[in-house]
């Protein structure tokens, strides 16, 4: 728990989670671009389509609590074949819940059967199966799905969607024959092709580095979702089932990319709980490197993925000094994990309890604790926090 007698805005945490936005995003991609192939299955248009019309009526994957999938974005652009980006996915078909761990490519960790390394290179020494192997020891549990694409994938993807809309910020020149990288954009508002938003949102050769890239694959990703939700995007379903089939490398069938469709338009993106790894850095062999505290990832891993914690910013909306703390000391006697404590940006007569994943029922026993409050949605995928308390004076009393 932190603490700070700072003015903190609500939605003050973005540009934490670098590691996942491209991947991220090209799972948005094969989602909502093959989620709707269920229908044309039905016709007899898709070779090997899941037959049968009572599969439309069976329970989304099989009945199951829980379905562990591992996202796995490649860089081929120097022929080594690294993991650049690995995203352990956790997804509870009945309750809608999504959650997303991040782990950073430069982790040193045991590699199967060759020792320790980064685990990016996991996969130029044995490809998709030693990079989910080495994944599975480092977290502790199976993965029963995959999906894995590449750079030169994610661009046909979005040259399959049309394009994207994006604000460059700023001209971007940038040239790397080594990764096969040609970056040439001037400012403004436009439209811009696979190669050019991949381009985009991969420029980092600037003064802010990687705060700035991460920045621009958070408006990458956002440019991409509207695209998606479009009803522009429904005629250009043949074209991009064709190269979603032709790009990405996936054990998962057609009945099962529309169950989890379903799952995320109802969470929506900003309702999926996200987190990485935490990591320190440190140089082992001449390479800089991040190293794990196994402990760390073990409360990481129930937290993020088993749901086993409900993560909590507490704000104090009052001129009564300490009571986010008194109240940040109550919530972690019940069990909860308190991620801030600060002061919010205004005074508020009303307790605000803001649900951040589209779960109200986390948000209910967050009140419940606290003894009020009024609970309202307010989704934010970079919010590290499942929920946003902002104290008003109506729980004063209560909480000290």
């Amino acid at each position: 728990m932190t603490s700070g007698s700072s003015t903190r805005a609500v939605r003050s945490r973005r540009g934490r989670f670098q590691w996942w936005w491209l991947i991220w995003a090209a799972a948005l991609l094969c989602l909502f671009g093959c989620g709707g192939l269920i229908g044309a299955a039905s016709s007899g248009t898709i070779p090997g389509a899941p037959g049968g019309f009572f599969q439309l009526f069976r329970p989304p994957f099989g009945g199951r609590d829980r379905v562990s999938i591992l996202a796995v974005g490649v860089d081929n652009s120097q022929g080594k074949g690294l993991a650049d980006t690995i995203i352990a996915v956790m997804v509870w078909p009945k309750t809608g819940e999504i959650s997303a761990l991040s782990v950073p490519r430069d982790c040193w960790v045991a590699i199967p059967g060759l020792g320790e390394g980064k685990i990016n290179s996991s996969h130029s020494y044995g490809g998709l199966p030693l990079t989910i192997q080495t994944v599975e020891t480092l977290l502790g549990f199976p993965f029963e799905y995959y999906i894995e694409v590449n750079v030169e994938g994610l661009t046909s993807l979005v040259d399959a969607i049309g394009g994207v809309d994006i604000d460059v910020e700023k001209r971007m020149n940038y040239h790397d024959h080594s990764q096969n990288l040609k970056i040439d954009l001037e400012p403004g508002f436009q439209h811009l092709g696979g190669e050019q938003a991949v381009g985009y949102a991969r420029f980092r050769h600037d003064a802010t580095g990687d705060l700035g890239r991460i920045e621009r694959q958070q408006k990458f990703l956002r440019a991409v979702a509207r695209e998606l939700l479009s009803p522009e995007h429904m005629l250009r379903l043949p074209k991009v089932a064709n190269v979603f089939l032709k790009t990405v490398d996936t054990n998962m069938n057609l009945q099962d990319i529309n169950n989890l469709k379903r799952i995320v338009e109802r969470a929506g993106p900003e309702g999926i709980r996200m987190a990485a790894l935490p990591a320190t850095p440190d140089t082992i062999h001449r390479q800089s490197v991040l190293v794990l505290d196994p402990e760390e990832v073990q409360r990481t891993v129930d937290r993020v993925l088993f749901g086993q914690g409900i993560s909590v910013a507490v704000l104090n909306g009052t001129e009564a000094s300490g009571l986010a703390a008194k109240a940040a000391e109550l919530l972690e006697e019940n069990g909860y994990d308190v991620l801030e404590v600060g002061n919010a940006e205004g005074r508020t007569e009303t307790t605000l309890i803001l649900d951040h994943r589209g779960q109200s029922r986390r948000a209910e026993r967050v009140s419940a604790v606290l003894g009020g409050g009024v609970i309202s949605a307010a989704p934010d995928g970079e919010n590290p926090a499942d929920v946003t308390v902002i104290l008003g004076r109506d729980l004063e009393r209560t909480v000290r």
